[in-house]
Formats: structure tokens, C-alpha cells, sequence
């Protein structure tokens, strides 16, 4: 401590720190952002999303090797570097094997993020093989969840800041009260920012903000489901596992069709007139004119009465709101 203490004395009181002292200061690589790198040798590598706590691919362009950034050859790397707490294994698929027997086993879908039942034939590699969805849970899941898994405390005061923490029971992000404090990292100073890390776990996508959960190396049009305003909309973003679909069609039809939403039906005429009518179509996320036999519009199917009504009705685009909550 005596040592320690004499040391930051002497630091401060030259204003610098020696080459040989910095030269002993390691880098953490996994809390950097990608650096995307000149424009020649493109290729794919990982990169570590501290924001999302995941190992993602990302174009990349020509960089110094011996320069320390994050960025990884493979997956297994990036993983090994960091989330040392997470199993290589959990991300391999089960294998069933070669024997004789059907024996119920559970196996971590680490795209879907949980213990799924498999049938393993009693001969053969044991990767990703557990005995027990609770065995399953604790060797790759929890891991997997990171900050997500624990808990607030209630035994404390945390003071006049408002955080947000996952509970994982409930899938949702919630805000804290006065006596409630975040443990081991499950806290954020923001909605989004709780949802940006612990959003892959949510089942339901459709229930998530429409936000960019992570970063990509070209921005492409995605579509989100707009949970107050009950509607597919458009922004752009990258791929990631939130409220997140690479189609209109693929997020008015899992997060609307059920609830009959008259974008995500099929178009409301059977028969040509003289009358000019639009709908929607769900393919190729355009307004059609047609010219139909009916003319009256019922203002609950995919039937408009004019281009406008269609387009502020199935073609919106996102609007982000300020991160207030």
C-alpha cells in the first residue's frame, strides 16, 4: 500500500508517467470500438460489443497487426479474449451422435438464448450436451445472460441516480426504486441503454423499442414494430436480435397479423371497375393503385381511399424518440 501510495505521489508530482511504467498499462481490447480500418484488404472479423456483450462480424479493411484493437480473426477468439466466463461449447450444436438409444437432453440454442430439449443417441460427443435444463441454464445460459442474470439488491440506497435493470423472470427492463440497487453490472442509466444490452434475451422482439442495438459496417433499411403507434415502421440500422426484420412483410407478420392489423392483410377487392382504389402489398412494401368495383372504404381493411392514407398508414418511418426513459 506504502509502495503504491509513494508511486502515485511521484506520478503526480512529474506530471507523466515513464515509457517503461506505460509500457507495463494493459490495454482492454474488448472495451474499444471497432476500428474499421483502411479501404483495401476487406475482410470479415470479429469485433467484442461491449454494449451488447456479444462477438459480432463486421467488415473490416487493412490495419497495423501489431496495433492492439478489438478485432478478432475468429469468434472463438474474440470469445476466449472477452466472455471468459462462457463456455466454447455452448455455441457449438449438439450432435446426436451414433449409438442406439433416444435419450432425452438439453442442449443451449445460443441464437435463440435457451435450453432446448434434443435427443441424443448415448454414443458420441457430449458438446453442448447437458443432462438437465438447470445444468444447461447454469453452464451456458447465465453465463450467456452476463450482467442480465442477477438481480437487484434491496438492502441499500443508491442515491439520486435512477437506474433500470433486466429482470430476466419478467423479460423486461424495469426502473428502481430509492432502496433498490443493480448488482454485478444489471444496471443502466437508461431504458434503452438496459434493453440494448439485455434485449437479445426477450422472447417477444415485437414488445422491444425500435432502436440500433449494434453497429454493422454499412447502415441498410430495417423495418420494427412500434408498439405505441401499433404499426410496422422503417429505419435504418443492421442486423441484430431486437425489434429488428430485414422486411416489412417479415415484421408485419410477426408482430401484427394476429391482431388483424389491415396492413398485414390481403388486399380487400375481388372484382375490376371503373372506381380507383389503393392496398397495400406486403411484398414489395408499396402502394397500389387499382381499379376496383367497390367504392366504399370500411377504414379496418387493406383497402384506402387514396396513395396518402396507404403510405402514412403502412409505409411509415421511424421517428427515434428522445432517450427520456
Amino acid at each position: 500500500m506504502f509502495v503504491h501510495f509513494v508511486w502515485i505521489l511521484a506520478t503526480a508530482a512529474t506530471g507523466s508517467c515513464s515509457h517503461s511504467c506505460q509500457s507495463d498499462l494493459k490495454l482492454d481490447v474488448c472495451s474499444l470500438d471497432p476500428i474499421k480500418g483502411g479501404v483495401n484488404d476487406r475482410v470479415e472479423h470479429f469485433f467484442y460489443d461491449w454494449r451488447t456483450g456479444t462477438c459480432l462480424l463486421m467488415m473490416f479493411g487493412d490495419w497495423d497487426e501489431g496495433e492492439e484493437q478489438n478485432r478478432f480473426q475468429w469468434e472463438d477468439d474474440c470469445n476466449s479474449k472477452c466472455r471468459p466466463g462462457l463456455r466454447k461449447d455452448c455455441f457449438e450444436e449438439a450432435k446426436k451422435g451414433w449409438g442406439y438409444k433416444n435419450i432425452e437432453m438439453w442442449t443451449y440454442n445460443s441464437s435463440s438464448t435457451k435450453c432446448v430439449r434434443f435427443t441424443w443417441t448415448g454414443m458420441g460427443p457430449q458438446k453442448n450436451v447437458f443432462s438437465s435444463e438447470a445444468e444447461c441454464s447454469k453452464q451456458c445460459r447465465i453465463p450467456d445472460l452476463g450482467p442480465c442474470a442477477y438481480p437487484f439488491r434491496t438492502d441499500c440506497r443508491h442515491g439520486d441516480y435512477i437506474y433500470y435493470s433486466y429482470d430476466d423472470k419478467t423479460q423486461k427492463c424495469v426502473k428502481l426504486g430509492p432502496h433498490q440497487c443493480p448488482t454485478y453490472g444489471n444496471g443502466f442509466y437508461t431504458m434503452r441503454q438496459c434493453y440494448q444490452r439485455c434485449g437479445r434475451f426477450v422472447e417477444d422482439k415485437c414488445s422491444l423499442p425500435i432502436q440500433n442495438m449494434t453497429f454493422c459496417s454499412k447502415f441498410k433499411n430495417r423495418w420494427g414494430y412500434n408498439n405505441d403507434k401499433k404499426r410496422c415502421e422503417m429505419f435504418l440500422g443492421c442486423e441484430d436480435s431486437g425489434n429488428n426484420f430485414p422486411t416489412a412483410k417479415a415484421c408485419w407478420q410477426t408482430c401484427a397479423k394476429a391482431q388483424g392489423h389491415r396492413c398485414a392483410g390481403e388486399p380487400d377487392y375481388k372484382y375490376r371497375g371503373l372506381v380507383w382504389k389503393y392496398y397495400y402489398d406486403i411484398n414489395s412494401h408499396e402502394c397500389v393503385s387499382q381499379n376496383m368495383f367497390r367504392g366504399y372504404v370500411s377504414g379496418d381493411s387493406n383497402l384506402f381511399e387514396t396513395k396518402d392514407d396507404c403510405e402514412r398508414t403502412c409505409r411509415a418511418t421511424h421517428e427515434p424518440e428522445p432517450d427520456l426513459w
